[in-house]
């Protein structure tokens, strides 16, 4: 019976929420697990769990080395999921309360310098439809802030050339307007013609911008692959995909961008949640701060 209803469930965050297949396989994974932890207690239905049950899951959690990040996300799943159960009729008591995010260390963020990132995607080169692809990937990935989900999701009809924007799909399937700069515009033109040309080689048509090997649209999968095999021997591993959207945030906020246009940029539907970004620029000016003011660096 759990897994059939974790199966509705997650079909409703996908019909009706918008989420995307990789924070659907997120949500998946972490009520699996918390199944898992049911059966060991040998509680099979859903009136059998109680606050002590859940209690006890978290203790396990903390007890098994996981991070306070992890078990909070773990916890969040569970009361998304609890929620709509209670929405369904299907739980009568409200057991959210119970399960309570541990207190956690806030780490902010790993964000590549201006310089550093610029001069990385400069540095992929090549006329060939992968290395314009890779390029653009990140020309668009930085250069707007995307989601992983967002640039799978492209197609062509989002890309108005001349204009110089995107038409940008989020969460919740909430559009908005993001603009992009010449450099982008430049890759963007020939790799329409080489992506025209490669298509026309296998036979076969497609209106997502960013293909595959076999002309299908690329995964998030294949983006995870693509930006981690290039930024590994230059970042060393710490570049993730979703670094390129918090570079995007950092470098405007750096350059005196107003936090409510970045939240409408990056498509945030509250403004604390790109606050964030307030604390990685503070970090960035202290640093510059003791880096190079007279009075303030070590003798």
């Amino acid at each position: 019976m759990m897994y059939e209803l974790i199966e509705k469930f997650l079909n409703y965050l996908e019909t009706e929420k918008g989420f995307s297949n990789h924070t659907l396989r997120a949500y998946k994974k972490d009520l699996l697990h918390f199944v898992e932890f049911l059966n060991s207690q040998k509680l099979k239905k859903l009136d059998q769990i109680s606050p002590f049950a859940l209690r006890l899951y978290a203790y396990e959690l903390k007890n098994k080395g996981y991070s306070s990040s992890s078990i909070s996300r773990r916890l969040s799943s569970l009361r998304s999921f609890f929620k709509y159960l209670l929405k369904q009729g299907l739980l009568k008591t409200d057991l959210r309360s119970f399960l309570q995010n541990p207190k956690q260390e806030k780490r902010l963020p790993f964000v590549p310098t201006e310089e550093e990132i610029n001069t990385f995607i400069d540095s992929i080169k090549g006329e060939d439809f992968f290395s314009l692809r890779n390029r653009l990937i990140f020309e668009l990935g930085y250069g707007c802030g995307l989601r992983i989900s967002e640039l799978k999701n492209l197609t062509l009809e989002d890309v108005e050339v001349e204009q110089g924007f995107l038409r940008i799909k989020g969460k919740g399937k909430k559009e908005r307007i993001v603009p992009f700069g010449n450099k982008a515009k430049e890759v963007l033109k020939i790799y329409i013609q080489k992506r025209k040309e490669f298509l026309s080689s296998l036979g076969k048509e497609s209106k997502h911008l960013f293909l595959n090997k076999n002309g299908d649209p690329i995964t998030e999968r294949g983006l995870f692959y693509v930006i981690k095999k290039l930024t590994k021997p230059v970042f060393f591993s710490k570049l993730h995909p979703h670094t390129l959207r918090h570079a995007f945030a950092t470098h405007l906020l750096n350059a005196g961008a107003d936090l409510r246009n970045i939240q409408e940029l990056l498509g945030h539907a509250n403004l604390l949640t790109t606050e964030i970004y307030t604390k990685v620029n503070y970090e960035y000016l202290l640093k510059t701060y003791l880096s190079a003011h007279p009075r303030a660096k070590k003798k």
